[in-house]
């Protein structure tokens, strides 16, 4: 059995990733939901460390726990997680199943960006019951 290639998918932990769902013939649906993304853009532009996304786009990114929570050290938690449900909502009701952020140079299906959230959500509800939120829950 041969690994799997991961190219294209988003790394949100060690061994953990949110595969890529193949946009062929899809690609001219896109629809772009930066302004969606409104109040978690102060998160993700401190999650930008590998890269520039200009450069590598969703790559330049790092979406694991334990950086999400170091990059709350300077933020709000709590805003970013209902900014973060609120996102996930909007996304979920956006008009296309192609999504694309300019801003991250990312263009995917829009189950990944869902997920995405998801992972940022559950990061984000963070350390409640003395729990941290990198541990897994």
């Amino acid at each position: 059995m041969t690994e799997r290639d991961r190219k294209h998918d988003i790394q949100i932990g060690d061994e953990t990733w949110i595969e890529f769902i193949s946009l062929d013939g899809r690609y001219e649906q896109a629809l772009d939901i930066d302004a969606l993304l409104a109040g978690l853009w102060p998160l993700i532009c401190r999650l930008e460390t590998h890269c520039d996304a200009g450069c590598c786009g969703i790559d330049a990114f790092d979406f694991t726990c334990e950086s999400i929570d170091t990059a709350l050290l300077e933020l709000d938690r709590a805003q970013l997680h209902a900014a973060c449900l609120q996102a996930r909502a909007a996304v979920a009701a956006a008009g296309s199943d192609v999504l694309t952020s300019n801003t991250m140079n990312h263009i995917a299906d829009k189950r990944v960006f869902l997920q995405l959230l998801g992972h940022l959500e559950r990061c984000l509800a963070g350390p409640q019951n003395g729990q941290p939120a990198s541990q897994p829950r």
